[in-house]
């Protein structure tokens, strides 16, 4: 699969130099009537794309495939996926660990207009204690939704940050 990507690599890593890896994979599911279904978490005020951590011997399809299943209730085909940009970290000393973690976060497009289902979703314990739940947002108002959504959530992380990338690169390539 061939991604457009961005790498943060302040420390010049080198892949040699790397003793851990976690990869997720993410998506961008998008309707007929212009929106994207977007993942919140009432508990942390937190928006994100569905999708999550592969679990060991998973490609990025299936990973991809389960967590949007998981968290949406909708299932996918392979045909459904298509590859759009990738966001990798080379981190030292992942948070004082001693180890040096690669962090690689792919985002695939899906245009559907298969709807979340709850009966089908399985949240984990964590998600139903943050009162998650899918919403459909405006195309056109993500952008908005997301840097608003910055200023407000409880989290720290940067996933925001990478996900307004994301955004950005969405609406660019979709002028």
């Amino acid at each position: 699969m061939k991604f457009e990507e961005k790498i943060y690599n302040s420390d010049n890593l080198t892949i040699g130099d790397i003793t851990e890896k976690t990869t997720r994979a993410r998506a961008l599911i998008i309707n007929s009537n212009q929106e994207i279904l977007m993942c919140y978490s009432n508990g942390r005020n937190h928006y994100e794309f569905p999708g999550g951590h592969l679990e060991s011997g998973e490609d990025l399809s299936t990973g991809l495939k389960r967590e949007i299943l998981e968290e949406t209730g909708i299932e996918l085909t392979n045909e459904d996926i298509i590859p759009f940009y990738a966001i990798k970290y080379y981190c030292k000393n992942y948070y004082d660990s001693g180890k040096n973690r690669l962090v690689e976060i792919y985002y695939f497009l899906i245009y559907t207009d298969l709807v979340y289902d709850t009966n089908k979703m399985r949240l984990d314990e964590n998600e139903i204690r943050e009162n998650y739940e899918c919403k459909y947002i405006k195309i056109a108002e993500l952008r908005d939704i997301l840097l608003t959504n910055k200023k407000t959530t409880k989290e720290t992380d940067s996933s925001l940050d990478d996900m307004i990338l994301v955004c950005e690169k969405f609406l660019a390539k979709n002028k």
